[in-house]
């Protein structure tokens, strides 16, 4: 994995505070790589869970891109999540048991007293990227989708096909496979059992950069 820092594209407003602040996007470039290698260690540690660790979510979302989802049981229902500051926030709750990611792109947009900033990270495009016993808090989901043996109006409760349940009464659905081409979504959290990226590069950059 390849970190680096541009700063090639800070805004015309925060030029004289990041000229005279190199060191500090350092800082914050090497704060990323901790917080990014945290991240993976607590993954590394839920690889045998059934069901992935929760965590208070951050206060906004991030965005993930790919080019083509295939996956292996999956199932969604509404919901809400705490966040860190205690608000109680919808999510549309996606569980997937195994899923290939061809194309990933992630996306974290941070507002410091520095400026904005976007850390990105991208698997290799000729890699796919791997995950087990994922679930997914999402804010939005866009993409051409398509379910294979799909139940619709399942009691959420009740599911099955993709290792999370939901409250019972609440409307669920789930289907033994399913495919997102052009995939876009804004995610509050994604956890994994185990989540595979190979050639990955990390790059912190100054401005708002989102996957597209």
């Amino acid at each position: 994995m390849e970190l680096t820092g541009a700063r090639d594209d800070v805004a015309p407003g925060h030029r004289g505070v990041a000229g005279r602040g190199r060191t500090s996007w350092r800082r914050f470039a090497l704060a990323a790589a901790g917080s990014f290698a945290l991240a993976v260690g607590t993954i590394a540690t839920t690889t045998a869970a059934a069901v992935p660790v929760s965590f208070a979510m951050a206060d906004s979302p991030f965005s993930v891109t790919a080019q083509r989802l295939q996956a292996q049981g999956a199932v969604q229902f509404a919901t809400f999540r705490q966040d860190a500051s205690g608000r109680q926030r919808p999510v549309a709750a996606v569980g997937l048991r195994e899923a290939t990611l061809y194309g990933l792109c992630q996306s974290a947009v941070a507002r410091t007293p520095l400026g904005t900033a976007t850390l990105l990270i991208r698997a290799d495009e000729h890699k796919p990227v791997r995950a087990s016993s994922m679930a997914l808090d999402l804010a939005l989901l866009q993409g051409d989708m398509a379910f294979g043996q799909v139940e619709m109006g399942r009691d959420a409760a009740t599911l099955t096909g993709g290792g999370v349940t939901g409250p019972s009464g609440t409307y669920g659905q789930q289907a033994a496979t399913l495919t997102i081409k052009r995939m876009r979504l804004e995610a509050w959290s994604v956890t994994a059992g185990m989540f595979s990226l190979d050639g990955a590069t990390m790059q912190v950059r100054a401005g708002e950069h989102p996957c597209r």
